[in-house]
């Protein structure tokens, strides 16, 4: 996470610098994102990013979680509204993000997709989870209904949204390249979230 010196940033400065850096996510791959395409639309040097953040992967560790509180507010809402129906409340989710954002939505995705820190913690293989994305990924798991769930552990169900969000965020991506494959794309969504929940064997097999 950021510096203490980062933190003590007069706030205009902090906004330049990761409004750079959400750029870069937003245009590349993240094994393609570039230290120095950050610096140099922040305005900083080299020397002064490094003092602020360890590297790239600490930078978007940041970005998402101060995406999160919006993140974590959009779908405590959508599994309140389908009454804590997993695939009811991604898929309205989904529907919401085609819908009505502008954008932001797709650099959270791409952020939780792409971020390495982010596999890591749904699939509690990192031993360094920053209490922000734990707190999220308990938000998540506690506003599920999970009562018709085999396995009901936060353990489980970080590895489902992580399969989940990764091709939920596939998805947006060819959305906003290709608008109009919108109904295709929720289609296949749908598609594969019917494998997730029913699996790909006929019911009456043993």
């Amino acid at each position: 996470m950021p510096t203490e010196r980062f933190y003590n940033l007069p706030k205009e400065k902090k906004e330049i610098i990761i409004k750079a850096a959400r750029d870069e996510f937003i245009q590349v791959p993240f094994e393609k994102v570039s230290i120095n395409r950050i610096i140099k639309h922040a305005g900083i040097s080299r020397g002064s990013f490094y003092t602020y953040f360890e590297d790239k992967h600490d930078l978007l560790a940041y970005i998402f979680e101060d995406a999160g509180e919006n993140f974590q507010f959009a779908w405590e809402s959508n599994a309140k509204k389908n009454h804590g129906d997993l695939w009811k409340t991604i898929d309205s989710f989904v529907e919401d993000s085609i819908l009505y954002d502008d954008g932001s939505m797709l650099q959270l995705v791409k952020n939780i997709v792409d971020s390495v820190q982010m596999y890591g913690v749904t699939n509690h293989l990192c031993h360094n989870i920053t209490p922000g994305q734990f707190c999220m990924l308990k938000v998540m798991h506690e506003s599920i209904d999970k009562s018709d769930f085999k396995d009901q552990s936060i353990e489980t169900f970080g590895m489902l949204i992580s399969t989940i969000f990764f091709e939920m965020g596939k998805g947006l991506e060819w959305y906003y390249a290709h608008p109009e494959d919108k109904e295709k794309i929720k289609e296949v969504f749908r598609k594969k979230l019917d494998f997730l929940q029913y699996g790909i064997r006929k019911q009456n097999l043993k």
